[in-house]
């Protein structure tokens, strides 16, 4: 049915103008209603399909896109960048020649005028890729008074029956560029190499753990870089169980933790970069108490817990049970999160994050002293309204291009900050939010923006916080890749080693360093070559903190 277009400020009698506003606001919920029940009565009928031996009704894609099918994935890139010229990269510009070969003509196939008119540079990069088979004669010297060989060392990063290259390529292609093992293993031997499964399947696992120490070197060099960090998470799975890996970055690195959950205290066992401590003291009792838990609870915890010291979670629950204190499952999450986030605050250790970027998830909340939240997470809210009526498609697209004008006057307040610039935007915020629409949906939605006024506009006080979390999204999304390709690892030691190598792989990119190039000269030379903590740490102008 087509709704006609009506616009009722058109409509000059007050009462009929609310009747009309009613009656598009009821039109849209009956309309939304209905498709989900589409939806859900299709999901039924394949439901009852499938129980009877039959297949669902199967999801076949049109040969041709419908003329403006809805955005599936709510992105906002379009209304958000503005685009800028690009020239075409000069690619030899930067190559260093390092052979020169000549080329001639074959005389007999001149023609008989033929004149010599000089030469033509072609710059062309060669690739090789060949097996060597190398016999190393290591000189061997006995010792009578000790009655002990000595065996000439072989260069380094020869080990296990492989060069350096080896050893780099393997995670390089593994881990970097998400080639699945049986293919990594196909490719390897279809370059001439004779290497089994098992040697590739520890190659990719970091049996010994030093890729590991620089991973963690990476996360703690990383937290003490700046006064905020932007963090996400996706799902994994760990031996066939559900987890949950958190991404956390800034400017200068990111990392990947594989965790069990993905609950406030993870989310915080994380950024602190050790295993979680619980205090209680006046932050974690105020928090409780806001919590609404029974006052007598509240006594009882007071009177077993001791109150400014730090507890590991074993001390924690001995406490608890030496006291009897059961937790309600509804309690033992909000009793954790105040004891946890109370010694996280209270310790000096390790910095303490003043500013967290995230999406609008509940469990990043009250982790730091300032929560900024993400732009584009806040639109796709907006762009997940469908709206039948004409006058409401034409209030939620003008809505939107106050929203984006709005976001870019936040991107140049970036570029050059300034007290009035600041009090300026923070009007216009308030003014962007303030209107009602009369289209019911989008102005509830208005108002939640309203309600992130705080977390929105936190970059009028701390500029260098990115206006969206697409970096961490980005990173998240490594992991979604490598999960697709490989399902997920094996094993405890195989999640560390996702961990491990996705950090390297993605600090490096984010510094411009190779990273085939860096393995290669960390196992060959690693006195001479920085690690990637070091380099963030220079790039920050920082000293490397002694816990990395």
């Amino acid at each position: 049915m087509q709704i006609p277009d009506l616009n009722p400020d058109s409509i000059a009698d007050l009462a009929t103008r609310q009747i009309v506003i009613q009656l598009l606001n009821v039109i849209e919920t009956l309309a939304a209603e209905n498709a989900a029940l589409r939806v859900e009565n299709q999901n039924l009928r394949d439901e009852v399909a499938r129980l009877k031996g039959r297949s669902g009704k199967p999801d076949i894609k049109p040969p041709t896109p419908p003329p403006s099918p809805p955005p599936a994935d709510h992105s906002s890139e379009a209304e958000r960048r503005t685009r800028t010229p690009r020239g075409k990269p000069k690619k030899n510009a930067t190559l260093i020649v390092t052979h020169e070969e000549r080329c001639g003509v074959d005389p007999a196939t001149l023609p008989p005028d033929a004149v010599r008119h000089g030469t033509t540079d072609s710059i062309v990069q060669r690739l090789r890729i060949d097996v060597e088979v190398v016999r190393f004669v290591r000189e061997r010297w006995y010792v009578p008074s000790t009655n002990t060989l000595i065996t000439a060392p072989l260069p380094p990063g020869y080990r296990g029956g492989f060069c350096p290259t080896t050893h780099t390529i393997v995670p390089a292609l593994g881990h970097g560029a998400n080639v699945s093992q049986p293919a990594l293993l196909r490719f390897l031997r279809d370059v001439g190499l004779k290497i089994g499964t098992g040697t590739v399947a520890r190659m990719l696992l970091d049996p010994k753990g030093r890729w590991a120490d620089e991973a963690a070197a990476i996360h703690q060099t990383g937290l003490a870089t700046g006064s905020w960090v932007a963090t996400d998470q996706t799902s994994t799975r760990v031996d066939g169980q559900n987890e949950v890996c958190h991404v956390v970055g800034n400017a200068w690195f990111t990392s990947y933790h594989t965790r069990p959950g993905g609950t406030r205290q993870d989310v915080l066992a994380v950024i602190w970069g050790q295993e979680l401590r619980y205090r209680l003291n006046d932050e974690s009792l105020a928090w409780l108490q806001a919590r609404s838990l029974p006052h007598t609870l509240l006594r009882r915890l007071r009177e077993a817990l001791p109150r400014g010291t730090d507890m590991t979670a074993a001390e924690l629950q001995q406490h608890l049970t030496n006291a009897g204190i059961t937790l309600t499952p509804q309690q033992v999450q909000p009793v954790g999160d105040a004891l946890a986030l109370a010694a996280y605050h209270a310790q000096t250790q390790a910095p303490v994050l003043r500013w967290l970027l995230s999406d609008d998830a509940p469990v990043y909340d009250h982790l730091t002293t300032t929560h900024a939240l993400c732009w584009v997470h806040d639109w796709r809210h907006y762009a997940k309204l469908a709206p039948r009526a004409p006058h409401h498609q034409a209030e939620l697209a003008a809505f939107g291009e106050r929203y984006w004008t709005f976001y870019r006057d936040l991107l140049a307040y970036q570029q050059a900050p300034t007290a009035a610039e600041r009090a300026r935007l923070a009007d216009a915020f308030d003014a962007l939010v303030e209107k009602e629409t009369g289209y019911a949906a989008l102005d509830d939605r208005i108002s939640k923006t309203a309600d992130k006024r705080t977390q929105l506009l936190a970059v009028l006080k701390h500029p260098d916080i990115p206006l969206h979390n697409n970096d961490m999204e980005l990173a998240a999304r490594r992991r979604v890749r490598k999960r697709d390709i490989s399902f997920g690892p094996q094993s405890r030691d195989g999640a560390r080693a996702w961990d491990t190598f996705q950090t390297l792989a993605a600090t490096a990119a984010k510094l411009g360093v190779g990273f085939f190039h860096y393995l290669r000269d960390r196992i060959v030379t690693p006195e001479t070559t920085l690690t990637l903590a070091e380099r963030v740490a220079q790039r920050a102008g920082i000293a490397v903190p002694s816990s990395a």
